[in-house]
């Protein structure tokens, strides 16, 4: 068994902690004025970890890892583990905005298509009067180019909390290597996160989401780009868990 706030599944360690344990971690890393990268992990990260072995180090080379959908519950059960809740950025992120509004934390948005971020940040400020988002990047400039520019943009600002929406794991890889090149305490891997407080798409209903089924919904609302990710990837996943719990008992 693994201690009680760690976990691993597929050789990728992370932790087994309640929304507001997670949210008192972020806020002790600003409080301190450390530094750290804050990654989610779900069914889909696993299955690229599984055959991305860089992505599989940078995710064990973080101490806040966090767990994100219904497929880490699944897998959990079948190793014997419990896991203490489900922390994907989606019901995250408002908790943290009132945490970042109560004590005066900045945020950047960093990522996704053009006017997004913009969209999220008025959506944002306006749920959350008085929080703190100090600038916006949307993700589609060369990364080869113009990365000294947007890095001088985020550091004139100095913001406690860069959120970074470019999907896994091209995100992961870009914090890892930026880590301590951007003056920001924390570091948050976000995936499409922006897509839904901008507005741009919606969330499964409370009902899908309190059954673990916001996958389906999500499926049934972009067939055409998700259908490798969760009619292949889902079972996939499962075979590989059955199969890594075979190995670890031998």
């Amino acid at each position: 068994m693994e201690s009680s706030s760690q976990l691993n599944v597929l050789d990728v360690g992370f932790l087994s902690i309640s929304m507001d344990e997670a949210l008192g971690t972020i806020s002790d890393v600003i409080n301190t004025d450390q530094k750290e990268a804050v990654f989610f992990i779900n069914a889909d990260c696993l299955n690229i970890s599984a055959k991305d072995k860089e992505y599989r180090s940078i995710l064990n080379s973080q101490t806040i890892v966090l767990p994100d959908g219904a497929g880490l519950n699944i897998a959990c059960r079948i190793i014997g583990e419990r896991l203490e809740a489900n922390l994907n950025g989606t019901d995250l992120l408002p908790k943290l905005c009132e945490v970042a509004r109560q004590n005066d934390f900045s945020m950047f948005l960093l990522g996704a298509a053009p006017g997004v971020a913009e969209r999220m940040k008025e959506n944002l400020e306006s749920k959350f009067p008085g929080l703190n988002i100090v600038g916006e990047q949307h993700g589609y400039f060369d990364h080869d180019t113009g990365m000294d520019e947007v890095i001088a943009k985020i550091n004139a600002v100095k913001p406690n909390i860069l959120l970074v929406a470019f999907g896994a794991p091209i995100q992961e890889k870009w914090i890892h290597k930026y880590l301590e090149a951007v003056d920001s305490n924390l570091l948050i891997g976000v995936g499409g996160l922006f897509d839904f407080y901008s507005g741009d798409k919606k969330r499964a209903p409370a009902w899908m989401r309190s059954f673990g089924m916001e996958w389906l919904y999500r499926l049934y609302l972009e067939p055409g780009r998700l259908w490798r990710r969760y009619v292949i990837g889902n079972p996939l996943f499962l075979y590989r868990i059955v199969r890594w719990k075979k190995k670890r008992a031998l």
